[in-house]
Order: C-alpha cells, then structure tokens, then sequence
C-alpha cells in the first residue's frame, strides 16, 4: 500500500477536515458507510445535503484513488470504488504520519508538550502513559 498524501494539516478544522478538504471527508465517510460504492451511489447521497455536479463527486472519488484512500474498479463502463482501509485504519496512519514527521523535526518541543498536556488532563491519563512506556521497555532486546 502506498504512503498516505497528507498535503496540509488543518489543525484548526474538525475531525478529518483536518487532513482532507470538506468534499473529500464527506466522500469518505459515505463510501465507509457504503463499502462498494459507484460514483453515481455517493453522488444520490450528497445531493441531498448539498447542491453540487455529478462530475465533482467523480473527480474527487478518482483524486481520492490517486492518494490512496480509494480502490477503483472497473465494472462495466463505469467504475466500482471501495476503501483502501478502514476509518480506524485511516486515521491510526493519519496520526502516526503527523507525528513522525513532528518527532523528526521537534522530538524535544514535541515530548514536552505531549506530557504537559497529559498532566494537565488528568492524572489517570500520565499513569497510562507510564504503563505504555514500561511495556514498550519489557518488549525491547
């Protein structure tokens, strides 16, 4: 599977707006509902909480193949799509990428910042640190 494209990080937005544009989030949220999907099965959903072309969904399904987050199909003479991954999945990529690429330039800023925010939520939640960091040192050589 290729590496996921995350050209801009939005950190201000909402749930995946953060890393895709408000058409491609909505996209992907019904083809996860629908699983296989057509072009034209995603556009009859959107067109009832937007107005838009049937040519926008389509091109924003085959942009979304070309990143990665859509399998396309032939089928006929039209074309089936389906989810290269779960949303889980997705997002669990989503999140590792924004961090490793955090961690390669600002590991020191980046740390503190992450326990400075653990600490102030809770202290339950530093205690599930500290047990996530022990069994990380039980499992290494």
């Amino acid at each position: 599977m290729k590496k996921l494209m995350i050209p801009d990080f939005k950190p201000q937005k909402e749930g995946l707006r953060r890393v895709l544009g408000d058409l491609e989030a909505c996209i992907m949220e019904h083809v996860w509902q629908m699983g296989e999907c057509s072009v034209r099965d995603v556009y009859e959903r959107l067109r009832l909480e937007k107005e838009l072309a049937y040519t926008t969904v389509m091109t924003v399904m085959s942009r979304l193949a070309e990143k990665g987050l859509l399998v396309r199909r032939p089928k006929g003479k039209a074309y089936i799509y389906l989810p290269a991954m779960g949303r889980e999945q997705y997002l669990e990529k989503v999140v590792g990428e924004v961090m490793d690429s955090l961690l390669l330039t600002h590991r020191d800023k980046v740390l503190s910042h992450f326990v400075d925010r653990l600490s102030e939520a809770d202290e339950k939640t530093l205690s599930e640190l500290e047990d996530i960091i022990r069994k990380k040192r039980r499992q290494q050589p």
